[in-house]
């Protein structure tokens, strides 16, 4: 009986990977029974607009299922197809791959449909009726030429941050999305892991009065290989940028002001141009303040926790632990260690933003990462970068 097989071998692999990717199948399609409890396990409850977002009319189509071309087959890219496997509402007809014989085993291996191509043979891909939206995962420098090559294809676009790595590139890459009438997706993760969505709707409602302050903690357990750094962009574009957009999300107002303190230990690292420490402080116009933490090397774990400070008490998001069983003996006690990787701390997230995008691409929501988040993030940056050049605070450019 194959198609059991199928499901058995495909639970090993998401066991694998991390549990809570099973439990978000069985979730997945059971949506159409249940779609507000859905919504609360994913996080992915429609948020109120912000002021000077834009509503855009896409094209959309009635489709019972999404069909992607896959871009990249890294630790984002396995982590998208994974989920695209569970939902009901997906599948992947193409993997892109420099490496194309790794996208090959993967295929064979769990018996999927999918049919594998290099970078530089994509003329069928893009020809194909069939697929309707792609997923960029790959390097930074290839995704301006995919957005624009996919949306002038006519396939919609879901896209690992950055765009590009200039506003003026991102800015034209969304002014063609607008043209060609297809959604373009900046994937920020953050605005859909749950616990983040949960806070933000509290901090909407003032449950616990206005907001006053927002501390960002985001530390990687380890520094990526030094090859990695040299393309990054830095640590502030490559991933203080989540934070950055955390906050500008959480805060509901422009940024006013911004000083950046920032420290290489790391030589190697040094001799890129680049830091490994961060602290990064923002003044936002309605007064409120961020103060985002950032370091490329925390022994201990992948350290990622929220604090929001209001007039009438604190909301604290915690590390997710690698498991639930506390030890207390009479010389001490012992906890799980946190989360060592991204993709075991957001799992969630991930499915929830695909399962928002297909929402989109099905036409029953607005994309809720618009240009203008993505543009004002961008500045913030830009911000930051001038201000660990001019060692000292930078005025926001109106």
């Amino acid at each position: 009986m194959p198609t059991i097989k199928m499901a058995i071998d495909l639970g090993t692999m998401f066991l694998q990977y991390s549990p809570c990717l099973v439990h978000a199948s069985i979730i997945s399609q059971l949506q159409h029974k249940v779609p507000a409890t859905y919504g609360r396990l994913y996080g992915a409850l429609e948020q109120p607009l912000s002021q000077n977002s834009q509503t855009v009319a896409f094209s959309t189509r009635k489709m019972a299922k999404v069909t992607f071309a896959l871009f990249g087959f890294g630790n984002m890219g396995m982590a998208h197809m994974k989920n695209i496997l569970t939902s009901p509402r997906a599948s992947v007809k193409w993997v892109v791959r420099n490496k194309i014989q790794e996208a090959q085993k993967f295929v064979q291996d769990y018996s999927l449909s999918a049919r594998c191509t290099t970078p530089d043979s994509l003329e069928e891909l893009y020809n194909d009726p069939e697929v309707n939206a792609v997923l960029i995962c790959s390097p930074t420098s290839t995704h301006e030429p995919v957005i624009r090559d996919s949306l002038l294809a006519d396939k919609a676009v879901f896209c690992e941050k950055p765009i590009t790595d200039a506003i003026d590139s991102t800015a034209a890459c969304y002014d063609l999305a607008e043209k060609v009438k297809r959604p373009l997706f900046n994937a920020m993760h953050r605005r859909f892991e749950p616990n983040f969505c949960s806070v933000r709707e509290k901090v909407l409602k003032k449950e616990l009065g206005n907001l006053r302050l927002i501390k960002v903690t985001s530390r990687d357990l380890a520094p990526p290989p030094i090859s990695y750094i040299k393309t990054s962009g830095g640590i502030i574009y490559d991933s203080t940028i989540h934070d950055l957009d955390m906050s500008l999300w959480l805060a509901g107002s422009q940024p006013e002001s911004v000083y950046v303190s920032a420290s290489a230990f790391d030589p190697d690292i040094a001799s890129c141009g680049d830091y490994d420490q961060v602290v990064v402080t923002i003044k936002f116009k309605n007064g409120v303040v961020s103060s985002v933490e950032n370091g490329r090397v925390a022994p201990y774990g992948y350290d990622q926790r929220l604090e929001v400070l209001c007039d009438k008490g604190m909301l604290q998001v915690d590390n997710k632990r690698s498991g639930l069983v506390w030890e207390h003996l009479a010389q001490g006690s012992s906890v799980p260690p946190i989360d060592s990787h991204f993709t075991n701390r957001y799992p969630l997230a991930y499915a929830a933003e695909l399962e928002h995008f297909l929402d989109v691409m099905q036409g029953k929501a607005e994309l809720r990462v618009k240009k203008e988040d993505t543009l004002n993030a961008m500045r913030l940056v830009r911000a930051c970068q001038k201000s660990i050049a001019a060692k000292g605070p930078v005025t926001m450019e109106t």
